[in-house]
């Protein structure tokens, strides 16, 4: 069992460096700070790919993603090139705090160590009050919530997967 664990690890520690280095190099392009719009985008698409990639119930993960994409705020209307500047590098932070976990969950093959790298995913991810619909933050905070406590009663029974 450990075996299929450990490779599992590997496995999404892999397909997590191969997204984040995906990204990166999207958030590199020269001119894209002006373009507020594709950086909201860019952003939504981070989040929505990672949620993607955390193991937790298919129905409170596919409710989480619905309700982010119907609550997330895409008008960049009046945002300034620093206003963009500034969502890239949340975006660059989330980056590399998912890849330093990814890297030690490669490192470090044990059973925790895929809750571990969920809930650093889940920490890191670039989500803030400003990006939502002022109506529908109550709403993703109880998923966020939810996924939370499903991570710590997986954690406290032992390793158990989705």
């Amino acid at each position: 069992m450990f075996e299929v664990i450990g490779c599992e690890e590997s496995r999404k520690g892999e397909c997590l460096l191969g997204l984040l280095g995906y990204y990166e190099a999207i958030l590199e392009r020269k001119g894209l700070v002006t373009r507020i719009g594709e950086i909201r985008s860019l952003k939504l698409g981070l989040i929505l790919d990672l949620l993607k990639m955390v193991n937790i119930a298919e129905d409170l993960k596919a409710n989480l993603i619905t309700s982010v994409v119907s609550a997330w705020e895409m008008n960049g209307n009046g945002k300034t090139a620093e206003e963009g500047q500034e969502e890239i590098k949340t975006m660059g932070s989330c980056i590399a705090a998912v890849r330093k976990n990814a890297q030690m969950a490669l490192h470090n093959c044990n059973p925790i160590n895929l809750i571990q790298l969920d809930v650093a995913v889940m920490f890191a991810l670039p989500l803030m009050l400003r990006d939502l619909k002022n109506d529908e933050v109550p709403k993703i905070r109880d998923l966020l919530n939810q996924v939370m406590e499903d991570f710590a009663e997986r954690k406290e029974k032992g390793y158990a997967p989705c």
